[in-house]
């Protein structure tokens, strides 16, 4: 094996983070603060598109976008998951010194979102219309969700570029970047709204611009960053393509990922399909209840994140105690952020409501939602660091099984037998903590119990040409 020179200047010493010795839990934080800016920003974004909307667009708007949230959770979350399985090796390489396959990493990386995204979007906008009915999209929310969802379609080659190039910097400790770009979205897509919506007054349609238009500038802004990078990830147009080896190892890593995240994306399109048995105010309130946790959702992803690359850039060291008192330390951290933040979510639920929405009906299903599953939110946290740990040893698919075993097939099952027959929002909402308990037991006891270990440092070995 081949190994190169890691760069030496001040800039790319700032610009990333060797986690592979240094104080755990500041290392941690050091991490998780700009990852939790970019998530804070992300949901500012649709928390401005629902306040604006809710203002000047009415009901029918705001409940037209909410009605397509689980579907585009769909794609992103499928190109979310596949960059984040090829981060974990960019960051191993990080961790073990190996310039030369970081810089292919990162090329291969960047060509399979430009690929992915184009298919996405092309095939988004030609069958919007068809997806959007057979999710039963009431018929009054589908002037407003076709138009918008036909925009973010069309976005979408943007967000994958997007979020390839956040997780490939995550990976060698650059987080600061991505919650910059994210946070001047935030801002351009606030002035978008106001223009398109509040006063052209093109209602979803304008939020959906204002959207696509965000998600261009943020990728051209984090491609010129990856252009400008002072490191072995810094990315070069003309070198842009697939080094198969490489490709396979991140798509044996991403895939299982990106499947997981698109069966779960199922999962909630089926949840959503069930709220909408119950109307346009649950629809709207569900949505918002979305928005509000949201931030909780935030902490639990950046601690995940987090784990995964303090996890993978350690493997790549073979610092192996120390991934393990990693996972401990981030999970101390997040089971008692997450308590908190889940009562006080408790406590100013309603009040909350209002701010986005004035119509008693949907504060009323928002504050019921939230009451129901949020003392459960620290549960899914144990989920979101766990598997972390396991995954940023390129370990992928047995975490996979053991999500989809717990969190989707389960709650299917419970959607489409439990909830017809007793149908009742109450009953709809039993499906979370049931199944974030089960899903946190089975990842505990396979981090502890079982051979994930092993099986990582196999791959690791075939990848390297059997030299470790």
């Amino acid at each position: 094996m081949a190994f190169g020179k890691r760069a030496g200047t001040h800039h790319a010493q700032a610009a990333s983070l060797d986690v592979t010795s240094g104080t755990i839990w500041r290392q941690l934080l050091l991490l998780c603060v700009p990852i939790f800016l970019s998530s804070f920003f992300q949901q500012a974004h649709a928390l401005v598109n629902t306040f604006i909307l809710g203002q000047f667009g009415g009901k029918l708007a705001l409940g037209g976008v909410q009605a397509t949230a689980s579907l585009f959770e769909l794609a992103v979350g499928f190109s979310v998951g596949l960059g984040a399985g090829c981060a974990v090796i960019s960051g191993q390489f990080f961790g073990s010194r190996d310039d030369e396959r970081l810089s292919r990493a990162v090329h291969t990386a960047m060509t399979l979102a430009v690929a992915l995204g184009l298919a996405i979007s092309v095939a988004g906008v030609a069958f919007i219309p068809q997806i959007l009915a057979l999710m039963g999209t009431p018929a009054e929310l589908m002037a407003e969700a076709v138009p918008y969802s036909r925009f973010y379609a069309a976005a979408m080659v943007f967000s994958l570029v997007l979020n390839m190039g956040s997780a490939l910097l995550r990976s060698v400790g650059d987080t600061r970047t991505p919650a910059l770009i994210i946070a001047s979205g935030c801002f351009i897509n606030a002035a978008l709204d106001v223009v398109f919506v509040a006063v052209l007054g093109l209602e979803a349609a304008g939020c959906g611009m204002a959207t696509a238009i965000t998600l261009a500038v943020n990728a051209a802004l984090m491609t010129g960053r990856l252009m400008r990078a002072r490191g072995a990830w810094r990315l070069d147009l003309r070198r842009m393509g697939i080094d198969g080896r490489i490709c396979k190892s991140m798509l044996a890593c991403g895939l299982p990922l990106g499947i997981q995240s698109s069966l779960y994306s199922i999962s909630n399109i089926i949840l959503q399909s069930t709220v909408n048995t119950f109307g346009t105010d649950a629809v709207t309130g569900w949505g918002l209840s979305a928005r509000l946790d949201a931030f909780i959702w935030m902490v639990t992803e950046a601690l995940g994140v987090s784990m995964t690359t303090f996890a993978a850039q350690n493997f790549g060291a073979r610092n192996y105690e120390r991934m393990r008192r990693g996972y401990h330390t981030s999970l101390v951290i997040t089971v008692a952020v997450i308590g908190s933040m889940s009562a006080l979510l408790v406590v100013f639920v309603e009040p909350l409501s209002r701010l986005f929405i004035d119509d008693p009906a949907v504060t009323g299903y928002t504050t019921l939602m939230i009451h129901f599953i949020a003392p459960f939110y620290a549960f899914y946290s144990i989920v979101d660091n766990t598997s972390g740990a396991i995954r940023g040893s390129g370990e992928s698919l047995r975490p996979m099984l053991l999500t989809i075993l717990g969190t989707v097939v389960f709650r299917v099952i419970w959607l489409l037998a439990v909830v017809p027959a007793h149908h009742a929002i109450e009953t709809m909402l039993m499906v979370y903590p049931v199944t974030w308990i089960l899903t946190a037991a089975l990842f505990v006891a396979y981090h502890h119990w079982g051979h994930w270990l092993r099986h990582a440092e196999d791959r690791a070995t075939r990848l390297s040409g059997g030299v470790v």
